[in-house]
Parts: structure tokens; C-alpha cells; sequence
């Protein structure tokens, strides 16, 4: 299903923007995880606009938007999408979905991390253990939450084993499947490239993992213009019931990939 809605969409992106296409700055983990061009197939369906994704992470998504690239962003970093909002370019913001962060590595787990709930302290067991670390180091939703936890642990210290991929979620796992390294991963994108590169979810369930989704709508201006139809259609749609039960549905590996705003799941907050 994931392979059709994406040849799909690459016919769309094949063809120049028409003037009524929707300009969609989206994460990498929304891709990698496979729910993107689900949600995407769905929304044309529905409402007859296409989607022009442009996938980065969301450092570079906010940029996008701040120099017009885009008429909307569907990200998951909430302080940037406060920020941005805050700066004048966005207008509003809203939840659409959640799921969780997990540190994922080699099964020999040679840091010892292994059912460890305080992720910040098996960074640094990680650390101490000189074992390694594949960081995504390329400013998405993913990254910042790395650093998030290495501020709560007392700050990032380099070590030889500490390296930085400066690619998207499926790049970088492959990257630690190759090395035998520890990764940052959101859970839905581990399970849906999980048979290519097997690592062993070895942290999670700390609060501090969760992976919160959200859409900003962007103000438009004669510098920035924006497709505020089309925009307005896409947030209407991403919190409505609809593209409720596409989330609801969707599956990786058997399992549910993501939660809706205010839904709980055993174990995982």
C-alpha cells in the first residue's frame, strides 16, 4: 500500500507545481515511517487538492517556510512551531498525532543500556562505555530532542564514537545497522525498517520520549505568498475525523504506529 500511495505521489512531484498544488514541508520520520503518503493519499481523495511534499528535517522545514517554499508544515518539534508562530510567519497551530522515541542498538548492547527508563542516563552510560552513537546532527525534531536529553544529563561531551550523520531517520539507522552503533529513533520509523536494518529497542518509556506531530498554518505575505485555500483545507482535514481514522488504522509490523491528542497507550508516557 505504502509502495502504491508513493508511486503515486511521484508522479505528482515528476510534474511541475501547478498553481493549486499544496506546498507541504513534512519531517523525515513522517516519510520514513511510511504514514506520510498514507495521510497524503487520503487528503487528495477527499478533497480532490494534490500534495507537493517537501521532506527535511524540521529545521530545514522551518526555513521553507520562513523563505515561502511551503503553505503549510507538519512537523514535531512543538518549540519551533511556537517559535515560528510567535516570529509572525506561522498563524496557528494544532496536535494531530503522537508516538515515542526509543534508543535502539546492537543486541550485545556493549553499554549496558538495556531496560534503562532515564534515557538522558543511558547517554551517558553510552558515553562512558565509549561505545557508538549515531546522531541524526542535522537540526530535524529528532536531533533537538537528542539534545534535549544530553542538556538534562549535564550537556554533550564528544567522544570518538559520537557520530553525525546529517541524514534523515532511515539514513541514519542504516548507518548504526552497519556500524553496531546506539540510535535516537522515533518507534513507527524503527518498525518499518526494522527487516532491513535489525536493531534492538533497548530504552524506552521514559516521558521524555514522546513524539509529538503538529501543523502550523503560515501567514501569507507578498514575500511569502502562501496557498491559504489549500493550506486551511489540509489543517481542516489532518484534525478531523477522517484523517482520525487513517491515524487510528495505521499499522507497522501488526502493531499501531500512532495516538491521537489526549489518546493514552499503556506504557508509553
Amino acid at each position: 500500500m505504502i509502495r502504491r500511495a508513493w508511486a503515486a505521489l511521484a508522479c505528482v512531484l515528476a510534474l511541475p507545481c501547478a498553481a493549486d498544488d499544496l506546498r507541504l514541508g513534512a519531517t523525515h520520520t513522517l516519510e520514513d515511517s511510511g504514514v506520510l503518503p498514507v495521510l497524503l493519499e487520503a487528503f487528495t481523495k477527499a478533497t480532490g487538492i494534490k500534495v507537493r511534499p517537501l521532506v527535511a528535517g524540521t529545521g530545514q522545514v522551518m526555513r521553507y517556510a520562513e523563505n515561502g517554499d511551503v503553505d503549510i508544515v507538519f512537523t514535531h518539534s512543538r518549540r519551533d512551531e511556537e517559535q515560528l508562530i510567535q516570529r509572525g510567519i506561522g498563524l496557528a497551530r494544532a496536535d494531530v498525532m503522537w508516538n515515542d522515541f526509543v534508543i535502539a542498538g546492537p543486541s550485545a548492547d556493549p553499554a549496558r543500556v538495556r531496560g534503562e527508563r532515564d534515557a538522558s542516563a543511558a547517554l551517558r552510560r553510552i558515553r562512558a562505555a565509549g561505545a557508538k552513537f549515531i546522531s541524526r546532527g542535522d537540526d530535524s525534531g529528532t536531533h533537538k530532542k537528542e539534545l534535549d536529553l544530553w542538556t538534562a544529563g549535564g550537556g554533550l561531551v564528544s567522544w570518538p564514537g559520537y557520530l553525525s550523520s546529517g541524514q534523515g531517520a532511515g539514513r541514519t539507522l542504516m548507518m548504526a545497522h552497519e556500524l553496531d552503533a546506539y540510535d535516537l529513533v522515533d518507534r513507527a520509523t524503527l518498525g518499518q525498517l526494522s527487516r532491513r536494518f535489525p536493531l534492538t529497542i533497548l530504552v524506552e518509556h521514559d516521558p521524555r520520549l514522546l513524539n509529538e506531530y503538529g501543523v502550523t498554518t503560515l501567514k501569507p505575505t507578498t514575500a511569502r505568498p502562501v496557498r491559504a485555500r489549500e493550506a486551511d483545507a489540509f489543517a481542516r482535514w489532518i484534525t478531523s475525523d477522517a484523517a482520525r481514522s487513517v491515524i487510528m488504522a495505521y499499522r507497522v509490523e501488526g502493531e499501531r504506529a500512532f495516538y491521537l491528542p489526549g489518546e493514552a497507550r499503556a506504557g508509553a508516557r
